[in-house]
């Protein structure tokens, strides 16, 4: 019936629209509170058709399919946009290009709400170029000389991951000989193996995840830190929801479980500890960010380990620990922009005094690096409790995770000191710090509903 298209159609329609309004309105402001509300609306209309019982049948030809997981992830999604716009309006508002970055946002985050509901490997193709080719615009619109040196590095590396994703994908349908991410049978389970380690190649360069992380320290490092603010946190969903789609909705063979247990225990162990141990030698905020995330990859992908094996627990620590990575990882740059405006520098130094002068920031900040490191009740010690409690047939992995979780104590709470250290720093108004504590509140205040995912999920 044309009614169960509705939740896509109407976002569809809003966001498209959107997105090419915001290019012809010349008022900034105007185009600025566009995207923001399109983007608040897109959540109520998500929650609203989602509440109402829109849930858990195909549409477009068996293309999409709208599940429970599909809405939570395409929340996230309208959440960290919202996050990243909400601190960028007076830092764009000078750029040459700031329409073009409203305009990539929107449409970047249509493409992953696409990818959230994919049922069908051409949906994930196609929002797939949608949204990476924004993502590697977004990156080097600025147009300074760093941000476009960055880039272009990223849109190296990502071009070279769609060549392993394509192929990735030519395998898969070779050996399950259907475009459906719901398979029953596969014809050739080595050769779907195969491509699953292509696709899981693919999706581990947009997430971060050693070994291919080559990229990530010069994007995040020299890039916009507004950009980085969206890169960084929706970006990686580029890496994840594909990736979820692709594992959970098909029907593998025991030993096609058992292949994913190994491939993601070792990318989740390389990643924890490579990430933790580059982190702990870097005295500046950008650089503890960048490579801390390739950590935090680390830990959702044990949400992949159990994927097949504690289906419900996995899906829900990966919902939650995304939601909790998202903001967090969104608030943080907008904190690093302010900061860098204010200070001068996102060194260690240049945080001294912020407590004295902006408890609330100072607090907000804190939270969010809380949140990351996973200290009750924020949102990210669910996320983690979720994802530890998946793998508890694998009592291993989960010593092994909650002892890197203890180790990147040694580089997060240098940063809440550090702000809580005598110095003199400037009260300074910003949308960057109004966007800190707004990505405060939301972690606080979705931490202590996050056990209702379970139920959800």
């Amino acid at each position: 019936m044309f009614t169960q298209d509705l939740p896509i159609i109407i976002l569809s329609v809003l966001f498209l629209f959107s997105a090419i309004a915001v290019l012809f309105i010349k008022e900034f402001t105007r185009a600025f509170y566009l995207s923001l509300s399109v983007n608040i609306i897109g959540i109520i209309i998500l929650s609203f058709f989602w509440i109402i019982g829109f849930v858990d049948y195909t549409i477009f030809s068996c293309t999409l399919y709208l599940d429970n997981v599909g809405y939570l992830f395409s929340i996230i999604v309208l959440i960290g946009t919202t996050v990243v716009i909400l601190g960028g309006k007076s830092h764009i508002e000078n750029w040459s290009t700031k329409s073009s970055m409203l305009s990539l946002l929107l449409l970047t985050g249509l493409g992953l709400v696409y990818m959230a509901f994919a049922y069908n490997i051409l949906i994930i193709l196609g929002a797939w170029g949608i949204s990476s080719a924004a993502s590697y615009a977004i990156t080097m619109l600025r147009k300074d000389y760093k941000s476009v040196d960055a880039g272009i590095k990223y849109l190296i590396m990502g071009l070279i991951s769609s060549s392993f994703m394509i192929f990735g994908f030519a395998l898969y349908f070779l050996s399950v000989n259907t475009f459906s991410l719901n398979y029953s049978t596969i014809k050739y389970p080595y050769l779907f193996m195969l491509g699953i380690s292509l696709l899981s190649v693919a999706f581990f360069f947009k997430l971060g995840a050693f070994p291919f992380q080559g990229w990530l320290p010069e994007v995040y490092i020299n890039a916009d830190r507004i950009s980085v603010s969206f890169i960084s946190s929706v970006g990686k969903l580029l890496g994840i929801i594909p990736l979820l789609r692709i594992i959970s909705l098909g029907d593998p063979t025991q030993n096609v479980i058992t292949f994913f247990v190994v491939l993601f225990s070792i990318m989740a162990i390389l990643s924890m500890f490579v990430g933790n141990i580059t982190a702990f030698s870097r005295k500046d905020l950008p650089s503890i960010l960048a490579f801390s995330s390739i950590a935090q990859m680390g830990f959702i992908l044990i949400g992949f380990v159990a994927l097949k094996v504690n289906t419900q627990i996995a899906e829900a620590g990966l919902v939650t620990q995304s939601l909790a990575y998202v903001i967090a990882q969104a608030g943080l740059f907008n904190f690093v922009s302010h900061i860098e405006k204010v200070s001068g520098t996102a060194r260690f130094e240049g945080l001294r005094g912020l407590a004295k002068s902006d408890k609330g920031l100072a607090t907000s900040a804190s939270i969010l690096v809380l949140s990351l490191l996973g200290i009750p009740p924020i949102i990210g010690f669910w996320g983690k409790l979720f994802l530890f409690e998946s793998v508890y047939f694998y009592p291993w992995l989960i010593i092994i995770a909650v002892l890197n979780s203890a180790i990147s104590a040694g580089y997060y709470i240098p940063i809440i000191r550090e702000m809580f250290r005598e110095g003199e720093l400037n009260f300074v108004e910003s949308e960057e710090r109004d966007s800190v504590i707004f990505s405060a509140i939301l972690s606080i205040g979705i931490g202590i509903i996050s056990p209702l995912i379970l139920v959800v999920v």
